[in-house]
């Protein structure tokens, strides 16, 4: 089993240190010793220490490989040893291409990054740039050329952004390496929240995982509306637009293993030992 506890808030524009305190009081409540037997994941909306997307980003962008090596990175750090759960976070992060790399190509020096810690351990403990930068992005911000898969206890967990959620091969890639869990960070707007729930509850039914989707409210436009579905597409935990909170549900594999022996879709093309 996993608590998954998604952060949906208000994100102040380019105030890091109001964004910070923000998370610290929404999640002052979720705690976790160190031998609960059911481990805990907290998800950060897209970009949740700036807010969605910052005039002039170079300005933002810091490392999270250590968690000295930014005030986002340290304070993923801290929240994790505060509350006993891995976080996942969300910035932007300076790109690792090579000065040669950049010489040729000086615009697109950024990464739409997700950055997960967990306590006790001051090395980023995974780490996912998004695949699919979005429109306004395009010009600065660098795409992710992999998927990325983390371990939580018995959970293969793979990281997702936003404009991601659009694109269902990287799900099905996501799936084919063993995920059983797929989180979405977002900073998805109101305009467009019908096609946040249709594409969410699609990305489930058809990899049969479960999906834990954070979005932020209030600013320009964001719509809110976070979820947890399992991998029938039914959702399990949600809110609207209005609520500033947590939203939290506690999933388990075995429901999972067993609707993928009864329906198995999937048979040839994931792992036999995820069945």
């Amino acid at each position: 089993m996993l608590d998954i506890y998604l952060v949906q808030m208000e994100m102040a524009p380019n105030d890091k240190a109001k964004n910070f305190a923000k998370v610290r009081e929404l999640a002052s409540k979720i705690r976790k010793s160190a031998d609960d037997s059911v481990p805990g994941l907290i998800i950060l909306p897209e970009m949740f220490a700036t807010g969605y997307l910052p005039l002039h980003p170079e300005s933002a962008a810091e490392d999270f490989f250590k968690n000295n090596a930014g005030e986002t990175a340290d304070f993923l750090y801290k929240l994790a040893n505060e509350t006993g759960c891995a976080i996942m976070g969300a910035g932007i992060e300076k790109s690792s291409e090579s000065d040669a790399a950049r010489d040729i190509n000086e615009s697109q020096k950024l990464l739409n990054h997700s950055s997960v810690y967990i306590p006790r351990n001051t090395q980023e403990y995974a780490r996912y740039d998004k695949r699919h930068p979005f429109f306004m992005e395009q010009k600065k911000f660098s795409a992710g050329d992999k998927v990325s898969l983390f371990e939580i206890k018995d959970w293969n967990i793979a990281a997702t952004i936003c404009f991601d959620l659009r694109f269902p091969e990287l799900y099905r890639d996501a799936v084919k390496a063993g995920a059983r869990l797929i989180t979405v960070q977002a900073a998805w707007p109101a305009a467009r929240i019908a096609h946040w729930k249709t594409l969410l509850q699609a990305r489930a039914i058809e990899n049969q995982v479960y999906i834990a989707a954070v979005n932020g409210i209030g600013g320009p436009s964001y719509g809110g509306n976070s979820m947890i579905i399992n991998p029938k597409g039914e959702i399990i935990a949600s809110t609207d637009a209005s609520f500033e909170g947590i939203v939290h549900a506690r999933i388990d594999s075995k429901s999972q293993e067993e609707y993928r022996k009864q329906f198995p879709v999937l048979k040839g093309i994931v792992p036999e030992e995820y069945f």
